[in-house]
């Protein structure tokens, strides 16, 4: 493979490319990433945390012959064989996103550019740049969407990854627009990336990677088999429905909030907020919708913001938006403000650390 340091060409073959090469000439993400091509050519397990946004991290380990599976069903399906990539990763390597990416260039013997993670890691490409495959959250789309040429840039690319947390509806229907392929993922760290996608452009379901099972449980949530589960059924979180085309994300059942004795879904809540953004013209800003304890409710619905956003939202004008699209106990009661929010290593908001911050 070539990978690109400093926009300089270097093979990259063996274990002894990596010994030989100057490793001070590379970023933080580079130097992990150098540290996953030493376990690759050694053929060692690799061990991956996943982002604990819902709940306590956990550690999962797979063998190089796991990886190599997962990341050809990825290959196949987009058929990246059929013309030379050039990847540019600005995913944390050391989590299994980052790492499935490299591992995907690897065996399509790609280039390889990596630039740390960051907010926008668009900000110094040209406009005209010759990447044609990345991997985003939509943190980081949204602020690439928000910048002069922001657009350009993403039209430049063949196929773009979606991943790591719910795109709102908005984006969704901004990356409906667009000239590149923008693909929603769903997979977990259990299940080494994803294992289904959707394009955002033709397609309203997630469909299924080769090789994949999936079924509804008892309670509607997803169960998923394939080789990396060890063809054992794997319970998520997550509420689904089958569709005709693959299946239907419907929320999580973590981030259901018993009101009042009603449930409700925050990710539902959210969507309506960011409509609401859309409709002011308003330039959206980190928020999710949690629950502090509540004597007579139990638990009380408030939408979460942080110091420095709080000028934005008029919450008076906020609920009488929402009051026409949700009922009357899914609205917030409040607004809970924070100084500031805590996020994972793959960019995801870490609702419970922060939640539990602010009690």
């Amino acid at each position: 493979m070539q990978l690109f340091v400093n926009h300089i060409s270097h093979k990259i073959e063996s274990i002894a490319d990596l010994e030989n090469f100057d490793k001070s000439l590379l970023n933080g993400n580079e130097k992990k990433a150098f540290s996953f091509l030493e376990s690759w050519y050694l053929n060692n397990d690799f061990t991956f945390q996943s982002s604990g946004s819902t709940g306590i991290p956990k550690q999962f380990t797979f063998t190089k012959e796991e990886l190599i599976w997962s990341a050809t069903q990825t290959n196949i399906y987009l058929k990246l064989t059929e013309k030379p990539q050039h990847f540019f990763i600005c995913l944390d390597i050391n989590l299994v996103a980052g790492a499935m990416l490299l591992a995907r260039a690897i065996l399509l013997n790609a280039a390889i550019t990596i630039v740390n993670a960051s907010s926008n890691p668009f900000e110094f490409l040209n406009q005209n740049h010759p990447y044609t495959f990345a991997s985003l959250v939509p943190m980081q789309l949204q602020s690439i969407l928000n910048t002069a040429n922001g657009e350009k840039k993403l039209n430049q690319f063949d196929n773009i990854l979606l991943g790591g947390a719910p795109a709102s509806n908005s984006l969704v229907k901004h990356c409906a627009n667009l000239k590149v392929n923008i693909w929603a993922t769903y997979g977990m760290t259990e299940t080494l990336s994803h294992i289904a996608l959707r394009n955002l452009k033709t397609i309203n379901s997630f469909q299924l990677l080769p090789n994949n099972e999936i079924e509804l449980s008892q309670e509607n949530t997803l169960n998923i088999r394939n080789i990396i589960t060890k063809n054992q059924w794997l319970q998520t979180n997550d509420l689904a429905e089958i569709t005709p085309n693959g299946f239907a994300i419907l929320g999580r059942v973590d981030f259901v909030i018993n009101t009042g004795g009603f449930k409700v879904n925050a990710l539902s809540i959210e969507e309506e907020i960011a409509e609401y953004f859309k409709s002011k013209n308003i330039v959206p800003i980190p928020y999710f919708i949690g629950s502090l304890p509540d004597e007579i409710l139990g638990e009380k619905v408030l939408l979460f913001i942080e110091e420095s956003n709080k000028m934005v939202i008029n919450f008076e004008d906020l609920k009488t938006y929402l009051n026409s699209f949700l009922k009357h106990y899914e609205i917030p009661k409040n607004i809970q403000i924070v100084p500031q929010f805590y996020y994972t290593n793959s960019l995801k908001i870490d609702r419970i650390k922060t939640i539990n911050y602010s009690k």
